[in-house]
């Protein structure tokens, strides 16, 4: 395993750790409205996550793609114009796109 996928899988698991696994054990107590905001925010935030951990692996080879991708496919997920499916469709065609 090289070292920078390491690093990427690391990455994840922090970051899935504070999302996932801290508030289960730490209570905050939010209003009504901060609540829906989180709840909407959360999921696309986890999928940025899993979009970036992806990006990242391939960035070694194809930066551009890569990057190219990346920004769509969070500028999709900022915008929640598609589902998840789509979204990961759109992504992985604009990398192929540019790598080929």
């Amino acid at each position: 395993m090289s070292q920078s996928v390491a690093v990427a899988i690391v990455a994840l698991f922090v970051t899935s750790c504070l999302v996932r696994i801290l508030p289960a054990f730490v209570s905050v107590r939010m209003g009504p409205n901060s609540r829906r905001y989180v709840e909407r925010v959360l999921p696309a935030a986890v999928f940025i996550n899993f979009a970036v951990y992806i990006a990242y692996s391939e960035a070694v080879r194809e930066p551009l793609a890569a990057s190219a991708s990346l920004a769509v496919v969070a500028a999709i997920a900022f915008l929640n114009a598609f589902g998840l499916i789509s979204t990961a469709a759109v992504g992985t065609a604009l990398y192929f796109y540019l790598t080929v």
